[in-house]
């Protein structure tokens, strides 16, 4: 069954065509590596055909606003020709489906570029100074592997759109340009399309993967189980018994801890002499002031008064040396 191209008009149509399909950007939960969801958590969304609509910070909405500048620098850098590649694609069959930033058509005469034919990806990462050393490895030579979700990513697109080559073009600190070429590599893209297969047939079956429940918990917590029926009252069985009784240990644990923690913390003060930063062999505290609020002006009535003032408080955060982890 061929691959369908399907132009991508407005957001909720491209949410719903998603939904059909494991695309570039979950497949890494299959693996354990996403840093997104779980399978667990895919598997729900997929079973109920939830629309995930994720909440844009400032980050990711001056990624989008970067997009084409990124794109067109490297391009102007490459002397590559582009265009948008804007379609979403979904192979019925495998029940793949991705979704792509740039085409590149031009090949001939790159300087500096592999050379694998035909047109290629082009994927944009918009990337935070920090979170690239913490996150990529660069040996400063051009050897550059990014993280394996993107990785993975990258793999998945050019199984989905039968595309040879993919140039990952990343803007690191948003002033250095770091380009990973990726050759398409038919073993990843077989073993690919086989967890793709395998997570489809837990749906049809009903059956979710493992639970996790120290990463599945927050999504359990408010998505899955966040309703309740008036009136219904459960009597535990001893397994439940159990869990509830740990539940309480724990948490009076946590509210002895927590007094614990604020008694180190007056201690910490009391010594610091007003020190905004205090160094330490295990880490860093930075205790100074936060800015004062005068508050918001509201209503012509109360012209002149101000409303939820907040005074400047002392912050306290402790950042940790990494032999100290």
């Amino acid at each position: 069954m061929p691959t369908k191209s399907i132009p991508i008009t407005d957001e909720q149509s491209w949410l719903e065509n998603r939904l059909l399909d494991i695309t570039s950007t979950e497949v890494s939960a299959l693996y354990d590596l996403s840093p997104y969801q779980t399978e667990f958590e895919l598997y729900h969304q997929k079973k109920e055909k939830h629309v995930v609509r994720l909440e844009e910070n400032e980050r990711m909405t001056w990624g989008k606003r970067l997009e084409d500048s990124i794109a067109h620098g490297a391009a102007e850098t490459m002397g590559w020709d582009i265009e948008k590649f804007d379609v979403y694609m979904s192979n019925p069959k495998t029940r793949m489906g991705s979704s792509f930033d740039y085409k590149i058509n031009k090949t001939e005469s790159m300087a500096g570029m592999p050379m694998y034919g035909g047109a290629g990806i082009l994927e944009i990462k918009n990337v935070d100074g920090v979170a690239y050393r913490k996150n990529w490895k660069d040996d400063g030579n051009g050897n550059i592997e990014a993280p394996e979700h993107i990785e993975l990513q990258i793999q998945h697109q050019m199984e989905v759109a039968d595309m040879g080559w993919c140039a990952l073009v990343a803007l690191v600190g948003g002033n250095t340009q770091k380009i990973v070429f990726r050759k398409r590599d038919r073993a990843i893209g077989e073993d690919l399309t086989k967890k793709v297969g395998a997570f489809w047939e837990k749906v049809k079956a009903g059956t979710p993967p493992n639970i996790d429940y120290l990463i599945d918990a927050d999504y359990i917590i408010k998505t899955l189980h966040n309703q309740a029926d008036p009136g219904v009252i459960l009597n535990a069985d001893e397994d439940l018994d159990r869990l509830i009784d740990e539940y309480n240990i724990t948490n009076r644990e946590l509210h002895s801890l927590s007094k614990t923690k604020d008694s180190l913390k007056a201690q910490i003060l009391e010594r610091s002499e007003k020190a905004s930063k205090i160094v330490s062999k295990y880490g860093t505290i930075s205790c100074g002031m936060s800015k004062e609020s005068k508050g918001k002006l509201i209503t012509q009535e109360m012209v002149g008064t101000y409303q939820s003032p907040r005074k400047g408080y002392r912050m306290f955060r402790f950042t940790s040396t990494p032999s100290t982890n």
